[in-house]
């Protein structure tokens, strides 16, 4: 059995275990029946990975070696990861905004981007883009604790 077989059977275990975690995900009465509802996403992804999955195990790749991931530099992936991990705990407190503008302008940081002005609008950009589209759908996205504190109430 090749390494890309089984690479490919570990994923499709987790694309299925991923699909049947969003078989558990709440659903407001008033958002069951839509076309679009917050498993459909998730749903979406445990399709691709499934597939892509499916493929490794029915043409596995020739090469039956991993040296190629000791020649990876890992410390922008875990610097990325760990950045997520940040974006996570913070969103709440710092809101919307603040965490995902910072999120971004931190991940092209790591990715190499040293041009402050054009990681500024980039980020500023996107993030008032996103804001946008979730506007106009009705999602709610939070401003955080903060916003609040500085206005002096507790909504």
């Amino acid at each position: 059995m090749t390494n890309s077989r089984i690479i490919g059977g570990v994923f499709l275990i987790v694309s299925l275990l991923y699909g049947w975690a969003a078989t558990q995900i709440p659903l407001d009465f008033w958002s069951e029946q839509e076309a679009f509802n917050a498993r459909s996403l998730p749903y979406g992804l445990a399709t691709a990975g499934s597939l892509i999955a499916a493929l490794l195990l029915l043409i596995p790749d020739e090469r039956t070696d991993f040296e190629f991931l000791l020649k990876l530099k890992w410390s922008p992936a875990l610097l990325l990861l760990a950045l997520l991990a940040i974006y996570g705990l913070s969103f709440e407190v710092l809101g919307y905004f603040v965490a995902t503008a910072g999120l971004l302008a931190g991940g092209f940081m790591i990715m190499g981007e040293r041009r402050p002005g054009l990681i500024v609008m980039i980020s500023a950009g996107v993030t008032l883009g996103f804001w946008g589209i979730m506007t106009s759908l009705d999602i709610y996205l939070t401003p955080g604790e903060w916003w609040f504190w500085l206005r002096g109430s507790n909504a």
